[in-house]
């Protein structure tokens, strides 16, 4: 393994995204940095911090301890899984390095384990921070002993290993044994399934219970009969060993887990080495075919149509038919849907909600500021979350020029990015403020107004994405996995729309606590403020756009 340390540093600078480093830019991107860092990552790991030491301050009254803290990290091991799977599978066999890679004196087992290390670094780092946190918020609740503490600082970094392990053999197994047709067609639909049969236990955990609550849950995590957990507990096996030294304060349990972790990465680099170079040339011969195949394709598709519509079109194509953009840019949009639904149907929240709605129908100012506050949220963060906005010069990648030589004004391409966002977006938002105003039985002019609210807030979101990416897009990327994956521009949008998600969610609250005047002055002032804000984002959007075209400012 004496080349691992150079394929890594080369792998790593090729799929990392650069950050200007000097000028205004650097210093708005560190801005933003922080923001990004008290909005998202510092709750994030502060609730999941404070959720298990509820968990474990109840299971601890109840006879049990670490039952909590075990869910969580069996839950950070299905996501790790699901996030990573097709990350690991492009990065193993679909980037551009591998032309340069593979003709150096070096062995398969090498090569499998630098792309795994810089993918376990790269998608690990948050999952590091929140660990740690819900360790803070385990030990907070139960007795600190010392190889507890160690064994707690040694999961954070070994916990998220067994997932991607489990990615890598999955991809280097597919690959080599299955033969060429459709291939990421089919592993994005095993992928899809493996999601639902995820999803389908952990809601069959609570389907088994009389009545849903948190107690009822509590009480089958300590009775140990929670199908989710017992079916996790089995997949991801070095989890139990680490509960168990956790514990127990354990040092035989500690070493242990430690050495599973070893054998199993052992078992991926062995893998490797046998399997690696046969799915890669696979995949080279199936580029091949596949491009013969499209030679014979002949123009007949091809209508003629303004450059507007041909460009909308282009994008449109770009987002539905890339499976990496279809799963976490269109698909991801379901989930609003879903929430919505789940929330007013499922027993522990439906009861709430019901009487909440009781004071709604009465026309209490609170409850309508509620409402308005959760509609802004909802736009806020959906748009921000499918990443269509804040990737719309990223997705363009290697190719970025094409948009200063085609015949098409700058102003016309960057309005065809706006409105596939607005387009994907708006829908979502509009389909899921109907079915709140349907739950919430809301008047029909209340939910056009909502339903306005919503769209508004879908613009100004769309607008700072487009804005953002504009500036400076990650343009250097391997698959289209490695555009999203990294894209500080995604994750920046995401900040800045829960800042202005709590701005109005804070004006809300000071509007009812120490004004009297009535909601529908606070629905007129709203739709004041978000249609200001509209026009004012869609001016400079537009404006510095065109001009980060024309100067090359992405190229900076």
């Amino acid at each position: 393994m004496k080349n691992f340390r150079t394929l890594l540093k080369m792998i790593s600078r090729n799929n990392d995204m650069e950050m200007p480093e000097h000028g205004e830019k650097a210093k708005g991107y560190k801005v933003m940095g922080i923001i990004a860092m008290c909005c998202i990552m510092i709750p994030c790991c502060l609730v999941v911090g404070f959720i298990v030491y509820i968990m474990t301050a109840a299971l601890m009254e109840a006879g049990g301890q670490t039952e909590g803290l075990n869910l969580v990290i069996q839950l950070m091991s299905v996501f790790g899984v699901i996030f990573s799977i097709m990350v690991i599978f492009n990065l193993l066999y679909f980037s551009s390095d591998l032309d340069h890679l593979l003709p150096l004196p070096v062995k398969p087992a090498e090569l499998v384990a630098a792309k795994f290390t810089h993918a376990y670094f790269a998608e690990s780092v948050m999952e590091f921070m929140v660990l740690f946190c819900g360790f803070i918020g385990y030990f907070i609740a139960a007795e600190l002993k010392p190889v507890s503490v160690l064994t707690s600082i040694i999961g954070v970094f070994l916990l998220p290993v067994l997932p991607l392990v489990y990615c890598g053999v999955f991809s280097l197994i597919i690959m080599a044994f299955f033969s060429r047709a459709k291939l990421l067609k089919n592993v994005d639909f095993m992928v899809g399934l493996a999601i639902l049969v995820f999803a389908g236990l952990f809601v069959w955990s609570f389907a088994q219970m009389d009545s849903v609550n948190i107690n009822n849950y509590i009480d089958s995590l300590k009775n140990g009969d929670n199908i989710f957990i017992n079916i996790m507990n089995r997949v991801f096996f070095t989890v139990p060993l680490f509960i168990k030294a956790l514990q127990e304060d354990s040092i035989v349990y500690m070493f242990l887990f430690i050495l599973v972790n070893a054998l199993c990465v052992a078992l991926l680099l062995v893998l490797g080495n046998a399997l690696y170079l046969k799915g890669v040339y696979l995949v080279s011969s199936s580029r091949r075919s596949g491009r013969r195949r499209r030679e014979k394709e002949g123009l007949e598709s091809f209508a003629i149509r303004t450059p507007f519509k041909a460009y909308l079109d282009k994008e449109f194509k770009t987002l539905v038919r890339t499976p990496a953009y279809r799963k976490y840019c269109v698909v991801v949009n379901i989930i609003w849907l879903i929430l919505i639904i789940a929330l007013f149907n499922i027993p522990a929240t439906a009861d709430s909600i019901r009487e909440f709605r009781a004071t709604f129908e009465k026309g209490y100012f609170l409850s309508d500021v509620i409402v308005l506050i959760v509609v802004t949220i909802i736009a806020f963060f959906a748009t921000a979350m499918n990443s269509i906005a804040s990737t719309s010069f990223t997705r363009e990648g290697s190719h970025i020029s094409f948009i200063k030589h085609i015949p098409m004004a700058y102003r016309t391409q960057v309005r065809v990015k706006v409105w596939i966002s607005m387009l994907f977006s708006g829908i979502t938002i509009i389909i899921s403020t109907v079915i709140l105003s349907i739950y919430m039985d809301c008047s029909f002019v209340d939910s056009v107004y909502y339903i306005v609210i919503g769209v508004l807030c879908v613009g100004i979101c769309t607008y700072t994405g487009v804005l953002l990416d504009s500036t400076h897009p990650k343009i250097d990327w391997e698959d289209e996995y490695g555009a999203l994956r990294g894209n500080l521009n995604a994750f920046f949008n995401m900040a800045i729309a829960i800042v202005i998600a709590i701005v109005f969610c804070a004006a809300g609250y000071l509007l009812f606590r120490f004004t009297w005047i009535p909601s529908i002055a606070v629905y007129i002032i709203y739709l004041m403020i978000l249609g200001a804000m509209l026009i004012l984002m869609r001016r400079y959007t537009m404006k510095m756009s065109e001009n980060n075209i024309d100067t090359d400012a992405y190229s900076e």
